[in-house]
């Protein structure tokens, strides 16, 4: 066969194979798009009000009505009591004679519903893209008030542009992104320079490993007399998890977010504004069998207020010794609650399902720890360190509640350096009347628990060590609230285990 003959009969062939192969998978990709799976955590509190689905050989169009509800989301949250609700006609009391609050009382927030459009073009080369079962182009549909305001903004481009490639095998990658738009807004007509963002988000299957990837440059806005002026530098945030139990939200993996910088400034007002420089979250989360360990820090790198600086500040703290299992089964209990239909019968069962995995829970002694708290000028530090739990804990003991409060077991300490505090007030308070003020009042709030030994004084340095151990609250060793026969000095604190 000649060479030309051999390519007229491939691309015959493809001309033949792939509008199959594009219809097979838009047919595969109808079922799965078409249904929420309600099994999956992560979905089965929304609900599809309203769904159509038009499938074509290369090309489909799905639009649906999503509802979810902010009472079955957080299913522990009250209901709004009967006084703020409005009565409807005909039901309503006198206020003499006022009406009974009804069984079902609705929300605080009504369920919200989303219209959203999936223009999807079907595999295997969706839109010559890339090699996968399908690429989705999302739209979200906006009440006409809602999208004149969006165009006042950002004029003909599209605010926000979402995209999903879904790969063959299950899974895909989620791209959003928003442009750069340099305009003016408000009645004022202030100017806002907004840099845009990007979105990447990568998932499997059973949506059990999660990978994000978020950039944003930032934005300025600045009054149109050019007074005040509020800047927001880059965003970036990445990470990845794996889920931990299918039914659960426990995930293991590290995420890392920064904010380059944050500042305001009013030129018409007599302090100058603030500047943070590099604002940091960190998050960490490791598993060892059932036990998992996990850590969050929070930092400001530089913090400047009224153009004096005032060094760093940290807030770090850890969660050691979690029993994956009880947790587990202790967030399936309050996620699956259902207030409006709770039974005597139902509650008690819920009650007794907290008992036996809070017990198991407790039994492994988990920490909540305070690792670091800490404010750090020019002349000095405040910083704080402390840690809770509960020490051998009998299942009887979550019968009772004194009982279990006795075996709780927490401590921390503090120490403040007097220069820090005269720092803060020198650099916060313009009026030297204010700062006088200020520092006096400091000094006469502490004096009365120096007096009695619940703070130590070391040259400019005053500190505290709290501890409760066996139902009793001492600082510095001393009994708190103070007893008629303690004696004024501080006592060596005791140690806890």
């Amino acid at each position: 066969m000649k060479k030309s003959s051999l390519a007229i009969a491939v691309v015959a062939a493809l001309a033949i194979a792939y509008p199959a192969a594009s219809w097979v998978t838009g047919k595969r990709l109808e079922t799965k798009l078409s249904q929420i799976n309600t099994s999956e955590v992560l979905f089965s509190k929304f609900k599809i009000v309203k769904q159509n689905y038009t499938r074509g050989v290369f090309s489909s169009t799905q639009e649906s009505t999503i509802e979810f509800s902010y009472a079955d989301i957080f299913p522990a949250t009250p209901a709004t009591p009967a006084s703020f609700q409005e009565p409807e006609a005909g039901t309503a009391g006198t206020a003499s004679e006022p009406a009974e609050a009804a069984p079902d009382m609705m929300p605080i927030i009504k369920p919200i519903q989303i219209q959203i459009i999936n223009r999807i073009t079907h595999g295997p080369i969706p839109g010559i893209a890339a090699i996968g079962a399908g690429k989705i182009d999302t739209e979200f549909v906006l009440d006409p008030a809602t999208v004149a305001e969006i165009k006042k903004i950002f004029g003909d481009k599209k605010f926000l542009e979402l995209q999903t490639v879904l790969n063959y095998g299950g899974g895909g990658t989620v791209k959003m992104n928003s442009p750069a738009v340099n305009t003016v807004v408000g009645i004022r007509q202030d100017k806002l320079n907004w840099k845009g963002l990007n979105l990447e988000f990568g998932f499997d299957a059973a949506y059990k490993k999660l990978k994000f990837d978020f950039n944003a440059p930032g934005m300025d806005l600045v009054s149109s007399d050019g007074s005040t002026t509020m800047n927001l530098g880059a965003i970036k945030m990445n990470g990845d998890a794996e889920r931990a139990y299918m039914d659960g939200i426990l995930y293991v993996g590290t995420s890392k977010a920064s904010i380059s910088s944050i500042s305001f400034s009013n030129k018409l007002a007599p302090n100058a504004g603030f500047n943070l420089k590099d604002v940091l979250l960190e998050s960490n989360t490791t598993r060892k069998n059932d036990l998992f360990d996990s850590a969050l820090k929070m930092g400001i790198q530089q913090i400047q207020i009224n153009n004096t600086d005032f060094g760093s500040f940290h807030y770090d703290y850890s969660l050691q010794n979690l029993h994956g299992p009880s947790f587990n089964q202790i967030f399936n209990a309050l996620y699956a609650m259902d207030r409006k239909n709770l039974t005597p019968e139902k509650m008690e069962e819920i009650q007794v399902s907290f008992k036996k995995h809070g017990g198991e829970l407790l039994k492994y002694q988990p920490v909540l720890s305070l690792d670091r708290l800490s404010l750090t000028g020019k002349s000095g530090e405040f910083k704080a360190s402390g840690k809770l739990l509960f020490v051998d804990v009998k299942p009887e003991d979550l019968e009772n509640p004194i009982l279990l409060l006795a075996k709780l077991e927490s401590k921390a300490d503090v120490t403040l350096a007097e220069s820090l505090v005269q720092e803060l007030v020198n650099g916060t308070q313009t009026e030297p009347e204010a700062r006088n003020m200020m520092l006096g009042m400091f000094k006469t709030s502490i004096e009365p628990y120096e007096v009695q030994g619940y703070i130590v004084r070391n040259g400019g340095n005053l500190s505290s060590q709290v501890l409760w151990k066996n139902g009793k609250l001492t600082i510095n060793g001393k009994a708190y609230p103070a007893t008629a026969g303690a004696e004024m000095g501080a006592q060596p604190a005791v140690e806890m285990k």
